[in-house]
């Protein structure tokens, strides 16, 4: 079951404030930043042999999923390197129609997966799921979602400014990722949808970035303009794989074949 929130944080109590609309953020990558995307290879990246019928790259787009048959199961295309402090920024695209399947992406920030799960922060986009109405006609988008860990959806602020810029369908939409210690701010297409702090400092504040194409329906969803500037690491920081991590109560999930 997916817990909802409008808090500050997964495990918090704070509600959200704040003073009249935030002026629109620069989108454009740092001129630090790098590419993290070959034009048409997905060096630097890694896929499974379940994963790759679903993954492809076209003159520097990423396309996920598929028109012709649904996504049996979560899928993913994973960094290999691993990331802690960062500004990321990418354009996201959808490509099909509304009906009764789930149809959205994300990408996991911070994020651990053992060839079997993915753990970590999901930076949410995409529609709502017909059967179920997600943050009042927005749809995922600007969620973040605890996946395969706590299970909690931290809903996005700023939500009347973002449904009036987001192109639910056939449209790019910009985003800006930055992590910076325990605190993950977002926008899309300029307009803050998160500004949330971590709780728990024994969380892993690093770890893979991934990209999703959600099970369940026919739809595409297409990445480009990738870019990531590291931030300096924050001193202190729990990493995964330390003796005193917290697992945020991991839960274990349906093996892929």
């Amino acid at each position: 079951m997916i817990v909802k929130t409008t808090c500050t944080a997964l495990l918090g109590s704070t509600l959200l404030t704040f003073a009249g609309t935030p002026a629109p953020k620069d989108m454009s990558p740092s001129p630090e930043a790098k590419p993290m995307v070959d034009s048409n290879s997905f060096a630097g990246w890694a896929l499974s042999e379940a994963d790759k019928p679903w993954w492809s790259i076209k003159d520097g787009i990423i396309t996920g999923g598929s028109l012709e048959k649904p996504v049996p199961l979560n899928t993913w295309l994973i960094s290999e390197k691993k990331y802690e402090n960062f500004e990321l920024t990418f354009k996201i695209k959808f490509t099909g129609s509304e009906d009764k399947e789930q149809k959205n992406s994300g990408v996991q920030v911070r994020s651990h997966y053992d060839g079997q799960h993915m753990i970590g922060y999901q930076i949410d986009a995409g529609p709502s799921h017909p059967k179920r109405v997600i943050n009042d006609g927005l749809g995922y988008w600007g969620d973040i979602f605890d996946e395969g860990r706590r299970r909690k959806l931290v809903t996005a602020i700023n939500q009347d400014q973002l449904k009036a810029s987001i192109k639910q369908w056939d449209g790019w939409n910009s985003y800006k990722i930055v992590c910076d210690g325990r605190n993950i701010k977002t926008w899309i297409n300029g307009i803050l949808a998160q500004d949330f702090t971590e709780p728990d400092k024994k969380i892993p504040a690093n770890g893979i970035i991934a990209l999703q194409a959600h099970k369940g329906g026919k739809f595409l969803v297409e990445f480009k303009d990738m870019k990531i500037k590291k931030l300096p690491a924050t001193e202190g920081s729990t990493k995964w794989g330390d003796p005193d991590m917290s697992n945020g109560g991991v839960k274990k999930k349906l093996k892929r074949k």
